[in-house]
């Protein structure tokens, strides 16, 4: 997997459980609607962020996470969901063991095709594949101008996301899935100056910039809010933000029927 994404998250773990968002009610409810049945497995689960809603809404979850400081979290907070360690370009499950895979705040890190193949492999004949992210929108003027700051001090993202990328091509292009869904809701989350500055410090190419460059970046943040109308002076504000979820039904070729891996536990 990317460094920056081992690296960050693994540092930053206890501060991305703390301050990230959830996600829409309506984009889970969307999704307990459409996965025909259960298992489902949550790949890249991160803190259990959206294991738990899911779960919460009634679905069977097992839970997929790399880094063991993530992991640590999820186990903690989620005890009776099953959860293993593994990136999700390798499944260690069976063939067609999952009703549906989830893949939430994380596709963006993972090579696709790849991991395609195996959630491909490891869904049922039109088991449902959902991929959805907690976007700021950056067309209020103090989010854009966070995100410019964020960007351009840290070096820049070091990787693509739905502004370079289409994911229905991405997703749709590797054969195997037809697309049902791409649905965006309203998910504004209450933020305060200090619980801005904790959010970037959860972005993983923050938490991998040195602790004075890391300093510096948290200073201009708050300066950056104290001299914005919206917010200045404000104890609590909105962040705005929009749950968007796309997701496809399964068609898993013919030739992985007859492949196999050791069952989750």
């Amino acid at each position: 997997m990317s460094p920056v994404a081992a690296g960050g998250f693994s540092s930053a773990a206890g501060n991305y459980a703390r301050v990230r968002p959830t996600y829409a009610r309506q984009a889970i409810g969307a999704m307990a609607e459409a996965i025909p049945v259960g298992p489902v497995l949550d790949v890249g689960a991160g803190t259990g962020i959206l294991t738990g809603q899911l779960r919460r809404a009634g679905l069977e979850m097992h839970a997929c996470e790399p880094l063991p400081e993530m992991l640590a979290h999820l186990r903690r907070a989620l005890p009776e969901v099953p959860s293993m360690s593994a990136v999700a370009e390798s499944l260690p499950v069976r063939t067609g063991t999952y009703g549906g895979v989830t893949i939430a705040q994380a596709f963006h890190w993972m090579d696709h095709r790849v991991t395609l193949g195996e959630v491909s492999r490891v869904l049922i004949d039109d088991g449902v594949l959902a991929l959805v992210w907690n976007v700021r929108d950056e067309s209020v003027g103090w989010v854009g101008d966070l995100t410019d700051l964020i960007e351009r001090r840290s070096g820049g993202r070091p990787y693509a996301d739905e502004r370079e990328l289409d994911w229905s091509e991405v997703v749709e292009g590797s054969g195997g899935f037809a697309h049902l869904l791409t649905q965006r809701w309203a998910n504004p989350v209450s933020a305060s100056v200090e619980r801005i500055v904790q959010r970037v410090r959860s972005t993983s190419f923050v938490a991998m910039m040195d602790n004075r460059s890391r300093a510096s970046l948290e200073a201009e943040v708050r300066e950056l809010l104290a001299a914005d109308p919206e917010v200045a002076g404000r104890a609590a504000f909105d962040y705005p933000h929009t749950t968007v979820l796309h997701m496809w039904r399964c068609s898993r070729p013919a030739r992985h029927r007859s492949q196999g891996r050791t069952a989750a536990t």
